[in-house]
């Protein structure tokens, strides 16, 4: 491919220029074989057919094994976390697609009653959370063009856009002259029982989102130690027809903003961010989906008349504390997902950027941390939060 991001919208060359890159991880049932992994790849790319993006004519059975690598382990100590990686060689080899398959296999099922685990990796220009949940299904997940049927005011629509393009003009300087988290990164994940959550948000009174919004963040600035921040700025994602006739056509995924009022009691500090989800969400008008697609699109004119200020460094700044996401739930089904365990991982590889993504299972729901290497010794705090909650309920929650 001379140009990987020829025909992509806005957003879609922005999450490639981010080397954002997507996971799906589990623990297989047996070891899966080589013919198992082409059939998987296979089966992902017929019922996600945009992994196919810049080979027109196709991949065949030799390319598709050329995107698989299997590795012989002795245990499954430390998976996922380990293999949890930056996936940088998603992008290193232009005559691959933006995908790849990995997987960890066993000489001999565990005591666990698993034969290994597999990761597949894959540009997010290429793929968002509600494609991996219809996958996890062996559900269709291309990407028809989308078109939003609301309308953004005129006013709204001329301010935002002048905001958006002068705020990309900052951020290209910004981005160039200063590097707000220092890496490296690292992952860092965490399964629970799904039916702790729904209980834990019925006895504080609030929706689960900003219950598991609240723990992510709780877990990371902790109000109740000096590093603790009053205040905490965060983008999360949401999923919906939003933003405007003008909107990416390709992405669903939305980005909104809010800054939380840090409280040291995790009860106190959900139901206070539950609150202010609701009161930013009921005065959506449209301008900052109008703001961010302006600033994205500003940036790729940029891009054309300055190529030497758009490095990887100016893409992982983002001056936020936090990005969350909770994705749409995966529930193991079909073909494509067959001999696969929950719990099921998933989120993004993306520097700069403190992020969690929350993933709810049928029965488990798992944190996918990808965050500083010195904020580690912190998700021992998620364990903290839970444990009054999840040691007296863990036989009677399904």
């Amino acid at each position: 491919m001379s140009d990987p991001t020829a025909g992509f919208t806005d957003m879609q060359w922005y999450l490639y220029r981010q080397q954002n890159i997507a996971f799906f991880a589990a623990y297989s049932d047996r070891c899966f074989s080589q013919t198992d992994l082409l059939q998987a790849a296979r089966g992902l790319v017929t019922l996600a057919p945009q992994l196919k993006f810049g080979f027109p004519s196709g991949l065949s059975d030799e390319l598709l094994r050329r995107t698989i690598s299997v590795t012989r382990v002795s245990s499954l100590d430390g998976f996922p976390d380990r293999w949890l990686d930056r996936g940088e060689a998603v992008l290193n080899d232009p005559d691959l697609p933006l995908f790849r398959l990995r997987y960890a296999a066993l000489a001999h099922p565990d005591s666990d009653g698993r034969g290994g685990f597999l990761l597949v990796q894959v540009s997010h220009a290429l793929v968002e959370g509600a494609d991996s949940a219809l996958l996890s299904r062996s559900q269709f997940a291309d990407h028809p063009v989308s078109h939003s049927p609301r309308r953004t005011g005129p006013l709204v629509k001329a301010a935002a856009s002048g905001l958006g393009a002068v705020l990309a003009g900052l951020h290209l300087l910004a981005g160039n002259l200063v590097t707000i988290r220092p890496g490296p990164f690292r992952a860092a994940t965490r399964a629970y029982p799904r039916g702790l959550f729904s209980h834990m948000a019925r006895q504080y009174g609030v929706r689960q989102r900003a219950l598991l919004y609240g723990l992510a963040l709780a877990t990371l600035f902790d109000a109740g130690t000096p590093s603790g921040r009053r205040r905490i700025s965060s983008t999360y994602s949401s999923i919906d027809d939003g933003g405007g006739a003008d909107r990416d056509a390709f992405m669903r995924m939305r980005m909104r903003f809010a800054i939380f009022e840090n409280k040291a009691d995790l009860g106190d500090f959900v139901r206070a961010l539950d609150s202010k989800l609701a009161e930013a969400e009921a005065r959506e008008s449209g301008f900052n989906a109008e703001m961010n697609a302006e600033g994205i699109r500003m940036h790729r004119r940029l891009s054309r008349l300055l190529p030497a200020a758009y490095s990887p460094k100016l893409f992982h700044f983002m001056p936020y504390d936090a990005v969350l996401g909770l994705i749409p739930p995966h529930r193991l089904g079909g073909g494509l997902t067959a001999g696969l365990l929950e719990p099921v991982y998933a989120g993004a590889a993306l520097e700069g950027a403190n992020a969690c993504v929350i993933v709810p299972g049928r029965t488990q729901l798992t944190f996918n941390f990808y965050i500083q290497q010195k904020l580690l010794p912190k998700i021992a705090r998620l364990d903290e939060l839970l444990a009054p909650m999840l040691i007296p309920r863990s036989e009677s929650i399904p």
